[in-house]
C-alpha cells in the first residue's frame, strides 16, 4: 500500500534531519518578528539555523513555503485543540492559545507582518489559505462534539463558530489595537457558545 505522500516540508524523520528542520523554522520564526517577511532571506534563515542554505532550499522552495511550514508547526505547539467537555470550555482554550499567539510581542509583529505581505505576494497568500483552511479543519471536532452533546443544532457550520470567536482577536490585532488578552477572550467564548445554543 502506497503512503500518502507528505505536504511541503512535513516530513518529521528522525536524528539530524529533525534537528535542521526544527532550527530552520524556529530561525524563520526569529526573523519574522526581527525583521519582518520582506527583509528575511533564505540566506539569513540558513545562516541563522546553522545549516548551509542549499539544505533550506533541499526542504523548502520559497519563502511562502518555509512560512507555511513555520507557522503550522508553531500553531500546533502552541494553539492544541482542546477538548474539555464543554463548547464554551473549548472555546476557552482555543481563545487563549490564540490570545498566547498574537496579543503581544513578538507575535503579534510576526503576524502583522505576514498578513502584510501576504496582501502583495500572491504566493504567500495562497500558503495562508492552506494554513487557515488546515486550522479550521482541525478545529472542527470542537463543534461536531458540542453537536453530539446537544450543545448546539445539528447541522451548524464548524468554521462559523471558530471563525466568530478568533475574528474579534484578529481585528484588535490588525485594525482597532484594543488589548488582546484572556479576559476579553473568555467574554467571546461566553458569547459565541451562548448564541449557538440551542433556541437561541
Amino acid at each position: 500500500m502506497n503512503e500518502p505522500k507528505p505536504r511541503v516540508g512535513e516530513q518529521r524523520p528522525g536524528g539530524r534531519a529533525a534537528r535542521v528542520r526544527s532550527a530552520v523554522l524556529e530561525a524563520v520564526f526569529d526573523l519574522l518578528a526581527e525583521v519582518g517577511y520582506e527583509r528575511m532571506t533564505i540566506e539569513e534563515v540558513a545562516a541563522r539555523a546553522g545549516v548551509h542554505k542549499t539544505t533550506v532550499y533541499r526542504r523548502w522552495s520559497s519563502k511562502p513555503e518555509l512560512v507555511l511550514d513555520a507557522t503550522r508547526a508553531f500553531s500546533e505547539e502552541t494553539i492544541p485543540i482542546p477538548d474539555t467537555g464543554t463548547l464554551e470550555g473549548d472555546l476557552r482554550m482555543l481563545g487563549r492559545g490564540v490570545v498566547a499567539t498574537i496579543g503581544a510581542d513578538p507575535g503579534a509583529r510576526r503576524s502583522m507582518s505576514i498578513i502584510a505581505a501576504a496582501a502583495a505576494t500572491g504566493e504567500l497568500m495562497d500558503a495562508m489559505h492552506a494554513f487557515w483552511e488546515g486550522r479550521l479543519a482541525l478545529t472542527a471536532p470542537i463543534v461536531k462534539r458540542a453537536i453530539d452533546r446537544g450543545d448546539v443544532p445539528p447541522g451548524t457550520e464548524p468554521n462559523l463558530v471558530i471563525e466568530s470567536l478568533i475574528g474579534p482577536l484578529w481585528i484588535r490585532l490588525l485594525m482597532t489595537g484594543e488589548p488582546i488578552d484572556s479576559g476579553f477572550s473568555d467574554r467571546l467564548a461566553t458569547a459565541v457558545a451562548a448564541g449557538f445554543r440551542p433556541g437561541s
